[in-house]
Order: C-alpha cells, then sequence, then structure tokens
C-alpha cells in the first residue's frame, strides 16, 4: 500500500505527550506485578477521541478523579503529573530517585507514586507511576491531560485506535482479529521497536510511540545515517515539547520509507539531538504516520496492525 504524506510541521511534532518519555529507573526494589483488569474479559467500551489529531487521548479516572491521559507506548513506565499528585495525595513509594529522560534536553530526577487507575470498563489497581511536570508539557503542546498511560500497562493489553472514526479501546490479549486486509508489522526489541527503510539506507528499527504527535523523528546519526542530512535538501525549523521543555528541531522530507507492506512518500521526518546519556531509541514512528489507519497495537503479540479506512459508496 502506498500513501502520500504533505503535512505543514508547525512546532511540536516530536512531542511526546511529552517528548518521547523514556526512562531509566535508578532504583534497586522490585516491581511488584501489575493487576489490568478488563470487567468483561474481553473488550473496553469504545472511547471518543478529541478532533484534535495527533495524541490518543482518553478519560480515565485517578483515585476517582476525572482527567485526560494519554495512550504513550513511548514511555517506559506511567506518569501522573506533579500538581495532581499533590492534589490527589497520591502515597509517595519509599524508594530511591528516578531518572526520566525525554528524547532530547536533560533529564528530570524524580520519584514514584502510587495510584488507582480507572476508565470505562478498564481498572488497574496501585499502579506505580512517576511524577512529572505533564502539566507544564501539555500546555506548551496546547493540549490538556495529566497522565501518561505508559508500556508497564499497555504490554497487558492490545490498543485499538480507529483514527478515521475518531475512538479508541482495550482488548484482553489474544482477543483482537486484525482485518483480512490488514498490515501487519513485526515489532523487536524490549521496546516495541519497527523496522523501517527510509530511502535506500540500511534498514533500522524505530520505536512506535504513540505519545509523539509526528510522523518520523530521527537522533543526528540516524539522520546522517539516513542521507538526511546531505547538503541541499530543504530544512524547516522548530521546535519540539519534551521533558525538559521546548527544544529547537529540524524537519526535512523522506523522498519514500517503507514498512512492512506500507510504502510513503514524501515523508516529513523530525531531526533530535539526543540527550545526553539518554537510553534513547535512534528513532520514532509517531501516531501521525499512522492517523490513515484503524490501528492495533498488540504488545504481548509483538505485532502493529494497521488497517485502511474502509471505502464508503454514496448512492444517490
Amino acid at each position: 500500500m502506498t500513501v502520500s504524506r504533505r503535512a505543514f510541521i508547525s512546532r511540536a511534532v516530536l512531542a511526546a505527550a511529552g517528548g518521547a518519555a523514556l526512562f531509566a529507573v535508578r532504583d534497586r526494589l522490585p516491581w511488584p506485578p501489575l493487576d489490568v483488569r478488563i470487567a468483561n474479559g474481553r473488550d473496553t467500551p469504545w472511547q471518543r477521541l478529541p478532533q484534535r489529531p495527533g495524541l490518543v487521548e482518553i478519560t480515565v479516572s485517578v483515585n476517582g478523579a476525572p482527567i485526560r491521559a494519554v495512550v504513550d507506548s513511548g514511555a517506559q513506565i506511567s506518569a501522573v503529573d506533579a500538581g495532581l499528585a499533590e492534589r490527589l495525595r497520591l502515597q509517595r513509594i519509599l524508594a530511591a530517585p528516578l531518572l526520566a529522560y525525554g528524547v532530547s534536553g536533560g533529564p528530570s530526577l524524580t520519584h514514584t507514586v502510587r495510584l488507582n487507575l480507572s476508565a470505562p470498563g478498564l481498572a488497574v489497581p496501585r499502579l506505580r507511576a512517576a511524577v512529572l511536570d505533564l502539566a507544564g508539557i501539555a500546555a506548551a503542546s496546547g493540549r490538556d491531560f495529566h497522565l501518561l498511560i505508559g508500556r508497564d500497562v499497555l504490554s497487558r493489553l492490545v490498543v485499538e485506535v480507529d483514527f478515521p472514526l475518531r475512538r479508541a479501546r482495550f482488548l484482553q490479549p489474544g482477543i483482537h482479529r486484525p482485518a483480512h486486509d490488514a498490515i501487519t508489522v513485526p515489532l523487536a526489541g524490549g521496546a516495541p521497536a519497527a523496522t523501517v527503510h527510509i530511502e535506500a539506507a540500511a534498514p533500522m528499527d524505530l520505536l512506535v510511540d504513540t505519545g509523539a504527535t509526528g510522523f518520523l523523528a530521527l537522533s543526528e546519526a540516524a539522520a546522517r545515517r539516513a542521507g538526511l542530512t546531505a547538503p541541499g535538501r530543504p530544512v524547516s525549523r522548530g521546535l519540539s515539547v519534551s521533558l525538559s521543555g521546548l527544544n529547537p528541531e529540524r524537519t526535512v522530507r523522506a523522498r519514500i520509507v517503507r514498512m512492512g507492506g506500507l510504502t510513503l512518500r514524501d515523508v516529513p521526518v523530525q531531526i533530535f539531538t539526543p540527550a545526553t546519556n539518554a537510553p534513547a531509541a535512534s528513532g520514532l514512528i509517531g501516531a501521525g504516520l499512522l492517523q490513515p489507519f484503524r490501528v492495533a497495537l498488540d504488545l504481548p503479540a509483538r505485532r502493529l496492525h494497521l488497517t485502511p479506512p474502509a471505502i464508503t459508496i454514496l448512492r444517490s
């Protein structure tokens, strides 16, 4: 399948709802098994997504308080806004500090709290979450969320996002059945990484990051290997939002990108300078690339399913 892309990127296209939130855990306490419950044992009801495209934002409750959350496969663990944690007096976990990294900028030293997460048809009691300034990140990206649902939760579920119909839900592992015309992309590594071919460069594994609003993002080194920094390529400049705030970035366009059975042309690629010593991936596949599809991110089975939208025939 071939898709042509012409999208203007004005500012925070990398914006991992907070900056591709990759966390390096510096404590030595064992993390207890997470209890993720779907009420009917199969799937949750569909939730409407906001009309503004980019992120998978849903309504959840934290200790009974309704808030907005972002489903963020780029985050190693879930995170809660510091102000919300203080207002709800969330229980602080007595452990060594946590070092949180974005894809660019410096790390943040923080701690973890315990909270009860719920959504229609879903309950995650006693979830351990990092405490970050998510309200500031949300405001910088023009959004309003106070929680990131990371891979600690998502690795126990299948996330289905129907971008064309603006809705999302969760399924029990093993329940989802891809459509007959779905493009299935294998995911490798500890993080959900897909193999991507950019122009004539050697393939590279990029993190599937539903918390990033852009199409593709590459580190300086990866962009150089892909030939995207060669002289003569048009470059646009802007800002991205990460854990450290606003960071200068530049964007180029790749003539052709291939992933599984999917081929895209004229794809915007943001180039970032990785944070020093950050355990970050060499690049990201953002939600912008996924927007045309009904997406199923099946982390337990290490698969990403992309189903093209159905063709609607209008009869007179």
